[in-house]
């Protein structure tokens, strides 16, 4: 048997009110995505992060103290390989909605544990690099 994982919430630490938003240039956006997923119909959820961008947004902005922070995040995750961008080409609320609803769905295992191996894989977890006390 799978758990089904869902996607609680979700926001953006670029931009207010993510679903409303309509980028200037649709070609050049680099957005800080912040996601609580957890297991449907169980209350409580874990926060996620990712960069969803354009080609032009990452040309544009991957560099500097964004990309300092994607290197320290994946650096923290010692025994994964993060991949934590998500290319969207051109940018579009609907088409970005669903692929991070396929990506969290992808992630689907017969336990928590299992599922959340998975997602520390395509998304920096609030808890990575945490040493238990």
């Amino acid at each position: 048997m799978t758990i089904r994982l869902e996607i609680v919430d979700l926001r953006s630490l670029d931009v207010d009110r993510l679903s409303a938003w309509r980028p200037e240039a649709p070609e050049d956006v680099y957005l800080t995505l912040e996601l609580e997923i957890g297991e449907a119909g169980v209350s409580g959820a874990h926060v996620f992060q990712l960069l969803a961008a354009t080609p032009e947004g990452v040309r544009a902005h991957h560099d500097g103290r964004a990309l300092q922070a994607y290197t320290s995040m994946r650096r923290r995750a010692k025994g994964f390989d993060i991949d934590a961008l998500l290319i969207v080409d051109p940018y579009d609320w609907d088409t970005l909605r669903e692929a991070l609803r396929q990506r969290v769905a992808a992630c689907e295992r017969s336990t928590w544990a299992e599922s959340l191996d998975c997602l520390r894989t395509r998304f920096f977890w609030e808890y990575e690099g945490v040493e238990r006390r």
